[in-house]
């Protein structure tokens, strides 16, 4: 059914993706030591929360974009999934998979922007903290759904 609990861990993911995408979240902030520029790693270079000058060098990030686009339309996916189980579970996993991998790129671009330029120090932004959620949720659902799926095999078996 679309109102059992997975849909709300589904529904919150496609949310926090929503959020993720369009609120422009500043996942790393990178100063020289020198402190003469710094450069901010985002999704697009549309942030309005940062005096911006000349010194200050914004680096879109549209691969974590296109993986949140593509884990919250297989989340949307999954929740209409509902009366072929097995079908949702495995689409379930795959947004489990996709949240993941967002996580995954948005670490690895810290970590390659900060090899890169050794003159610069990096930190996390505090915005890096959603996309785990992300995991959870989609974890969630998994689990959920995998639970219905026993309970209804379970109640062939008794008949």
């Amino acid at each position: 059914m679309i109102q059992r609990i997975q849909t709300i861990f589904l529904i919150l993911v496609i949310v926090i993706g929503y959020v993720n995408l369009w609120q422009d979240p500043v996942y790393a902030w990178f100063t020289a030591n020198d402190h003469s520029n710094s450069n901010v790693l985002m999704f697009w270079h549309s942030y309005s929360g940062v005096v911006t000058d000349a010194n200050t060098m914004y680096t879109p990030d549209l691969l974590t974009a296109f993986f949140t686009v593509v884990m919250m339309i297989s989340g949307l996916a999954t929740v209409f999934l509902f009366r072929n189980r097995r079908l949702q579970l495995k689409a379930a996993w795959l947004t489990l998979v996709f949240s993941i991998l967002l996580v995954g790129v948005l670490y690895l671009r810290y970590f390659l922007m900060s090899w890169a330029h050794e003159n610069y120090t990096g930190q996390f932004g505090i915005h890096l903290i959603w996309p785990h959620f992300l995991i959870l949720y989609a974890a969630l659902s998994v689990y959920y759904i995998r639970k219905d799926e026993r309970l209804v095999r379970s109640m062939d078996r008794i008949r």
